[in-house]
């Protein structure tokens, strides 16, 4: 199997990239910023835009005295990404009843919604989260386009769980973007794209932290980089998420859901 081939299962622009990036490090945090350009996104098939990736272990140890430094740098990236907007929507998309896959819902749930209540000058929030077509019946872009065009939002944002081509950042890195989402790409469910133009607004943003690996990632980590397998069907269409997911979503769901807040001076 290429490298190519194997990068492309992975919703991380670290990764799909396909070459070394420097990062940013702050303390026990570091930020890496990858930049896709016209040329870049039709050599990789993937929406060009600017995607952050901000990583840190604190949520995997679920130890919240290293949450602010996290939570202060994935805040900053929003307030830089959205500075020329003033109200917004967040969407939840995911599958609630998965764990692995509820983390939009989850933090949908902790965010400070003021939609109709807002003072002079503050920015205004709400929120929702669509589920999953399996079952509702209805697709999350369905959803979103609906609501959007009730709500009227400058900016949308997207969470959503991802997936990764490395073991390492699952629950550790926090993906934000504004080229918007397509929800379940990373496990070969793509869906509509959600983005600034299907959805007709000034931004759509997309937050999302690696929640699960293909087994075949965990192959490769085994044998080492570089070296030729084979696996069959049944392994490569095998999702794994970690033991202790539902501690890992839940600590991730509360530090987006802090960098929300933050961002909008909620």
């Amino acid at each position: 199997m290429s490298q190519n081939e194997y990068n492309a299962r992975t919703d991380m622009a670290v990764e799909f990239i396909g070459r070394k990036q420097r990062g940013r490090q702050i303390g026990k945090v570091k930020r890496t910023q990858v930049v896709v350009d016209e040329n870049l996104s039709k050599k990789l098939k993937r929406p060009k835009g600017i995607y952050v990736t901000v990583e840190s272990s604190a949520a995997v140890g679920a130890d919240r005295s290293e949450y602010k430094p996290l939570i202060r740098e994935i805040s900053a990236t929003l307030k830089t990404l959205t500075s020329d907007c003033k109200s917004f929507l967040a969407v939840g998309v995911g599958n609630p009843l998965l764990t692995a896959d509820a983390l939009g819902a989850r933090t949908v749930a902790l965010l400070k919604v003021n939609r109709g209540y807002t003072a002079a000058g503050e920015k205004e929030l709400s929120a929702f989260s669509p589920g999953v077509s399996g079952v509702t019946g209805i697709e999350s872009f369905d959803f979103a386009d609906s609501i959007t065009s009730l709500v009227k939002p400058d900016c949308v944002i997207i969470i959503d769980s991802l997936a990764s081509a490395a073991v390492s950042r699952l629950g550790s890195a926090f993906q934000i973007c504004d080229s918007g989402l397509v929800p379940g790409s990373g496990v070969g469910g793509g869906k509509r794209a959600l983005n600034a133009q299907t959805l007709k607004v000034k931004k759509v943003i997309s937050v999302g932290v690696p929640l699960v690996v293909h087994a075949e990632t965990i192959i490769r980590d085994a044998i080492g980089d570089g070296a030729d397998y084979e696996i069959n069907d049944s392994v490569r269409n095998l999702i794994v998420a970690p033991k202790d997911v539902d501690i890992v979503m839940s600590e991730c769901a509360h530090i987006i859901a802090e960098s929300i807040n933050s961002a909008l001076g909620l």
